[in-house]
């Protein structure tokens, strides 16, 4: 896979995240990290039907997305010869809060190698520990750093797992570190 279909999978979070975005302001406290479950390591991706839906990543994601509404239930299915996916969405009307996440499973998967080389490879305990390596704009992955349009991609194998955020409303309290662990919890959800 060409490391140049990287901006395209951020660009697409991005819009969809920033597509579902409303004003407004938000005075609650942060909210905390999902707790992670489930094997340390991954095995095979899951096969096309098996991918989960958008109640089933809400969960693996627990307080990052609690208490937002699901844009879409069913998500957004994508099916092409090199991969496929789902992306989902959740909003809140209140206060303007968007937070999405994707997952995509490739035929021809991104490497270590490709993202040392695009200067967006990231070692993290937290995902070296399943197998993979996190992806990030200038390898720079700042844990406390607000979640935004562009989120990290945590790669295991063939399967990306992405979160961005609009950073309105609760969704601007969410940090790198909460993307990290939330990606690594639906990675582990659907082992």
């Amino acid at each position: 896979m060409s490391v140049f279909r990287i901006p395209a999978r951020l660009g697409l979070l991005a819009v969809a995240v920033c597509a579902f975005a409303a004003c407004g302001k938000d005075d609650s406290d942060a909210s905390q990290q999902p707790t992670a479950s489930g094997p340390q390591l991954v095995s095979a991706p899951p096969p096309r039907e098996a991918l989960p839906d958008c109640s089933r990543l809400a969960s693996a994601l627990g307080d990052m997305v609690a208490g937002l509404d699901a844009v879409d239930d069913a998500g957004t299915r994508q099916d092409t010869p090199e991969s496929y996916g789902l992306s989902c969405a959740w909003r809140s009307q209140a206060d303007g809060a968007a937070v999405g996440a994707i997952v995509i499973v490739d035929n021809e998967p991104l490497t270590a190698n490709d993202m040392q080389r695009a200067a967006m490879y990231v070692e993290d305990p937290r995902v070296t520990a399943l197998g993979g390596f996190v992806a990030i704009p200038d390898a720079l992955l700042d844990g406390n750093a607000p979640l935004g349009p562009v989120g990290p991609q945590v790669i295991v194998g063939p399967v990306t797992v992405t979160l961005a955020s609009n950073g309105r409303g609760r969704a601007a309290e969410l940090t790198l570190d909460q993307a990290v662990d939330g990606a690594v919890a639906v990675h582990r959800s659907m082992r």
